[in-house]
């Protein structure tokens, strides 16, 4: 049968009928035996440069919307810039990112306390996320809390070992999670360690008032032998410690004992480094002292305050805190027993009663004399030692992002670095360690004088939002952030 219309090709090899020309028609050039003329090795190298720079623009433009299309979508997190000072200033010292970071522990999740978090709460999926927040911001010294041993020893001290990375754990035992200090081998060797259990430490003569079980870890961080040539440093190293003190609503008090632990083991261990490390000479400047963490203290309160505003003079809402915080009774359970995660967490043993108070932050409070006594007591004690605290973040983000420095404090911090379903605020610092001399330190370290007295820059802070930035649902959050804390970090140039 005679087909009408234009002639078609006829594919045997495959039974496809094509609108080709029949006969061999010529519809373009083609080279020796009807093959296509090559491809010249500059269009190719033309074509994949301009398919590259495609992908790279539109992931580009991804980024800038916090999302990187290398993640899917139920691992990608919120990433926030460094917002730098001292912008068009050279660089003349070693420069290194210092980060500080609750990363939730997995054994304290409750589904009751994060009741919006869904998936984002399970640990093969928090774990990559996480990991990758580490791999993004690219800290050189990360001090991590809520770190469970489990997962330490068979995830965290592997994959960051692969990044570069060596690390020191520390918990109490009767502790499932504890702290970890983490650095580039690349830039510092340890050299030395502190173990702290603030149980057993001393403070003049204020016991603790219940077993915590909190841990700290303190470490010399020597610089390698690549900084010490290239920056060409008199400086040994830097001194690093974190900690995560005690959690509960009623422990202001001993929360501010453990803040003079803090501060006092500092001084004690740069002296040890200073005898072993130092020849004995009693200069302590030959390392930078920092200290990072979870103090579960906002910039108002007592314990955060006895650190950095020196003398310290208890009064307003932190005098009436640590005031109503002597009357609590915490259970005996609590001595000699096992931790509880349950009870660690927020599901209090200790059962509210007639002679317990009702609120931990209430409006008044009237003391008792032993009660005032007690909190006279603290306040000499803080004032007797010579060490105070500098916190990165109050000294220089209102240079940064003024819109969140103080916002709810005077002290200069940002609102917020916690974001949970029950409870909202500031909780992590990145403090530096100095030397104090009895003279009047109440108000915030101009920036100028801090760098000026302690041979540093201070050349970026990692961004905070605010919470008017923040969602309804509390954190951790699948596409958010991995934990109910916002990681802290600060970029400093150590200078000669």
């Amino acid at each position: 049968m005679q087909l009408k219309g234009r002639p078609k090709n006829i594919n045997m090899s495959d039974n496809k009928i094509t609108n080709a020309p029949a006969g061999g028609s010529k519809t373009e050039p083609k080279g020796k035996k009807g093959k296509k003329a090559p491809v010249s090795p500059e269009h190719i190298a033309k074509v994949r440069a301009e398919r590259e720079a495609a992908r790279a623009a539109k992931k580009e433009a991804m980024m800038a919307q916090g999302i990187d299309p290398d993640f899917p979508p139920e691992l990608q997190f919120i990433k926030r810039p460094i917002l730098p000072l001292h912008k068009g200033e050279n660089v003349e010292g070693f420069k290194f990112k210092l980060m500080t970071y609750n990363c939730l522990a997995q054994a304290l999740i409750r589904r009751k306390l994060f009741p919006t978090s869904g998936d984002a709460l399970k640990w093969y999926r928090r774990s990559k996320v996480l990991l990758n927040e580490f791999k993004y911001y690219n800290a050189d010294v990360i001090c991590l809390q809520e770190i469970d041993y489990i997962q330490y020893q068979s995830f965290w001290k592997d994959e960051l070992a692969k990044l570069g990375y060596d690390s020191q754990f520390h918990r109490q035992a009767s502790k499932n999670h504890g702290v970890a200090i983490v650095w580039k081998r690349e830039y510092f060797v340890m050299t030395d360690k502190m173990l702290i259990d603030f149980d057993r430490e001393s403070s003049g003569d204020i016991p603790p008032r219940t077993t915590t079980n909190n841990a700290g870890l303190i470490l010399s961080l020597k610089f390698s032998d690549k900084v010490a040539q290239e920056h060409n440093l008199k400086k040994t190293g830097i001194i690093v410690g974190t900690t995560h003190l005690f959690w509960h609503p009623f422990g202001t008090f001993e929360r501010t004992r453990q803040c003079y632990v803090v501060l006092n083991k500092v001084k004690e261990f740069s002296h040890r480094v200073n005898v072993l490390q130092n020849g004995n000479d009693g200069d302590h400047s030959h390392w930078y002292p920092f200290f990072c963490g979870d103090f579960n203290s906002q910039p108002f309160d007592s314990p955060y305050l006895s650190m950095t505003r020196k003398p310290i003079e208890y009064s307003k809402r932190a005098k009436t805190v640590i005031e109503c915080s002597t009357s609590y009774t915490f259970s005996k359970m609590r001595d000699g027993e096992e931790d509880d995660a349950e009870e660690e967490e927020g599901g209090n043993i200790e059962k509210f009663g007639t002679d317990q108070p009702d609120h931990p932050v209430p409006q008044h409070y009237e003391a008792k004399d032993h009660e005032r006594e007690l909190v006279e007591q603290m306040q000499s004690l803080h004032n007797s030692l010579d060490m105070r605290a500098v916190s990165l973040y109050s000294v220089a983000y209102r240079k940064v992002h003024p819109e969140n420095a103080g916002l709810d404090n005077e002290r200069g911090e940002p609102e917020i670095s916690n974001w949970a379903h029950t409870w909202r605020g500031l909780l992590d610092y990145l403090f530096f360690i100095r030397h104090w001399d009895f003279s009047d330190c109440k108000e915030i370290d101009s920036l100028e004088s801090f760098e000026r007295e302690n041979s540093l820059k201070i050349r970026g802070l990692l961004r905070v939002p605010p919470g008017k930035e923040m969602t309804e649902h509390g954190q951790p959050h699948t596409g958010e952030y991995p934990s109910d804390h916002l990681c802290m970090l600060c970029e400093l140039e150590l200078v000669n």
